[in-house]
């Protein structure tokens, strides 16, 4: 006890604050060091190396990067031991000097071991029935002042224990084992075995239900914080709709990284069955191969994951440009059949549609956003019902809420294009609640809207598009089911000219069909046609 209590009152908190602090600076380093690499090195390699030798090498590539960001999340953990503990031995020291103090308030001496006595008493006190009381409430107060000086002592033992534990997680083996899978997972893991060891309580994340509330949250921390939330809390960072695109784009990374590294290393557990544990796995591969293909972009087309949840068929948000500061955002919904592995080609057409808004407006920033953020029907009934769009109408809605919320005083021109069912889905959000806030709506190959008229979709009908084919097969059940026909008349909305064939031509190079989607994106007028072929023809008086 004597060496403890003479610790406790030398302890100066910050030689571990500073360390924690260093600890960070390494984190923070080895996430910039991960980008750079994966900005300036993988992702222009992989536009044109190809072959056995390239395979090797990328191979290597991804476990350095692994590797830093498993540096950065111990880290980062690593900082959060010796901060916590840092305070709790500061809050333990303080109690001990306030107990001190006390002891010195009522002359009561206290060795050099901590242990409090008892003032000098003479012969004559000790049979003067008034001294007797005085002395009874002496060691009363005795009793008070080492009772705080021992919790003092055990709160800073406790503590000292408890980041020792912590720290025996966090160890340079989990980068030096030989193993091909795992490292990733298990800096996951050692950040909840940290945790759990600390005694801390899960940190206040807000639900993902107002971004507004999110934003404020989010601006209420340090960057230290910020940074520590990234690092330790990706999950539930990744998915908070109104923070800024970098942030999101940071966490679900690490995600994409810790989910499909686990996934690899492990085995179902649970209640997962070995056809959605491979599923999820087809669904991560699918969507880190698509994003590590165009790593090597400018900054101005770089991509941005806003959002990713492997289960199932897979959601994925990914933004070519940043929506926060583009002069034009535009978010394209997709349809039918549309999974997680589908991502290649969802970031292809949100490319082409950036090529063009940028041509139709020289000099701006475009942003675009494929937004698989809802579980799209397969090729069965469910295509024939609202049900899957009405399901993610809150969805959508909270998300665009998100981008106008991450763009501050910023206001995007911002455009929502649906295909095929996605343009179902978004006329059942853009109907419901406050709209979408959207400057545009675009439907394109619409089996209908579930809007009964362009005027209930909270915007300008002037403002609202639609196109079809001629030759798109869609139109052989539009109106059936899912609501009129937006490219009629009677709609009130305005017709698109469409050059493209089929269902999945509206984005061909050089095409109508393209333009014309990105003169709207641009907030340029397009070219329509007259959409009044479902009206009976005006009857001439005297004819």
């Amino acid at each position: 006890m004597s060496g403890d209590f003479a610790l406790l009152r030398r302890f100066d908190p910050s030689g571990l604050r500073e360390t924690a602090e260093g600890w960070r600076r390494l984190s923070a380093a080895a996430e910039d060091a991960n980008s750079q690499h994966r900005h300036r090195v993988n992702g222009p390699l992989r536009e044109h190396w190809q072959g056995k030798d390239a395979d090797s090498a990328f191979f290597t590539m991804e476990s350095n990067e692994q590797k830093l960001e498993v540096v950065r999340v111990e880290a980062e953990s690593v900082a959060l031991v010796l901060d916590t503990v840092a305070d709790r031995m500061e809050q333990a020291r303080t109690n001990l000097s306030n107990a001190l103090l006390r002891a010195d308030e009522w002359h009561l001496p206290v060795a050099d071991d901590g242990t409090v006595g008892l003032p000098p008493q003479t012969a004559p006190d000790r049979h003067d029935p008034d001294a007797r009381d005085e002395r009874q409430d002496q060691v009363q107060l005795r009793d008070q002042v080492q009772d705080r000086i021992n919790s003092a002592l055990t709160a800073a033992r406790e503590a000292s224990d408890q980041g020792a534990r912590a720290l025996g997680h966090l160890s340079a083996g989990v980068l030096t084992q030989i193993r091909v899978d795992g490292a990733a997972s298990e800096s996951a893991k050692d950040v909840q075995d940290v945790a759990k060891d600390l005694g801390l309580a899960a940190p206040y994340i807000p639900e993902n239900k107002d971004p507004k509330q999110s934003a404020e949250w989010w601006k209420s921390l340090t960057p230290e914080q910020q940074q520590s939330y990234i690092a330790l809390h990706p999950e539930e960072i990744g998915r908070l709709d109104g923070l800024p695109a970098t942030v999101r784009d940071q966490a679900n990374r690490l995600v994409v990284e810790q989910q499909l590294d686990m996934l690899k290393a492990g085995t179902p557990t649970g209640n997962t069955t070995y056809e959605e544990w491979n599923q999820q796995q087809t669904n991560l591969h699918a969507l880190k191969e698509a994003l590590d293909k165009k790593d090597g972009l400018d900054e101005q087309h770089q991509l941005f994951l806003l959002q990713v949840d492997a289960h199932g068929d897979g959601k994925a948000v990914v933004s070519t440009g940043n929506p926060d500061t583009a002069d034009h955002t535009a978010v394209l919904v997709p349809g039918t059949g549309t999974t997680m592995t589908s991502t290649s080609g969802q970031i292809d057409r949100i490319g082409r549609l950036q090529d063009s808004a940028e041509r139709a407006d020289p000099g701006t920033k475009v942003a675009v956003i494929s937004w698989l953020g809802y579980d799209a029907p397969e090729f069965s009934g469910s295509v024939l019902t609202p049900g899957r769009a009405e399901d993610g109408a809150e969805d959508m809605r909270r998300f665009t809420d998100g981008v106008r919320t991450a763009q501050g005083d910023h206001h995007s021109n911002l455009t929502v294009i649906g295909h095929s069912y996605g343009t179902t889905a978004v006329g059942a959000a853009a109907a419901g609640g406050q709209g979408l806030q959207a400057d545009d709506i675009v439907a394109i190959a619409s089996p209908g809207m579930t809007a009964p008229s362009a005027s209930d979709l909270h915007i300008d009908p002037g403002h609202v598009w639609a196109g079809t084919a001629a030759d798109d097969n869609i139109s052989l059940v539009t109106g059936a089911t899912l609501g009129p026909d937006p490219t009629l008349g009677a709609f009130g909305g305005q017709t698109l000219a469409i050059d493209t064939h089929g269902h999945s031509g509206y984005w061909d190079p050089d095409s109508e069909s393209l333009n014309n989607q990105g003169r709207i994106i641009a907030g340029r007028r397009p070219n329509t046609v007259d959409n009044h072929r479902d009206e009976p023809p005006a009857i001439v008086p005297g004819l």
